[in-house]
């Protein structure tokens, strides 16, 4: 009698989608997808990937080329998810984000990142959403 193996994957799938309420232009750059232009003032972008490790550079700008600032995410099934607005001046704090991966949310006004999920907190992907806006302390 012959036995036959069945391999079954679990397919690691992950949405993502960047909303983008502040008035500076988003350029997100990546290994796997083109880079992508998400307008100023209500601008989205969204994608789908499937694949394991990821990782995508926001870059803020008004004049093509010349970064304001860069922020990023980087995600995967032994990774977790990692999300960083980028680095503001102490006294230029303007911009927050909002990210929330598979629930589990975290508003960055301030310099630094934040492990948002660990590894076994993403082994099968999800979604993961960054809103930037406009912020101010007063």
């Amino acid at each position: 009698m012959e036995t036959e193996f069945v391999n079954v994957i679990n397919m690691w799938n992950v949405n993502v989608t960047i909303k983008n309420n502040t008035d500076y232009t988003i350029t997100t750059v990546n290994n796997y997808s083109p880079q992508e232009v998400i307008q100023p003032n209500g601008g989205e972008f969204s994608w789908n990937t499937t694949e394991p490790n990821n990782s995508t550079s926001i870059r803020f700008w008004k004049i093509p080329s010349q970064w304001y600032m860069q922020g990023g995410v980087s995600f995967g099934p032994e990774a977790g998810v990692y999300v960083d607005r980028g680095w503001m001046s102490e006294t230029d704090q303007t911009i927050s984000m909002t990210a929330v991966a598979n629930g589990k949310s975290w508003i960055q006004t301030s310099n630094g990142g934040e492990t948002l999920l660990s590894w076994n907190e993403f082994e099968q992907g999800g979604d993961i959403s960054l809103t930037f806006d406009i912020y101010s302390e007063t």
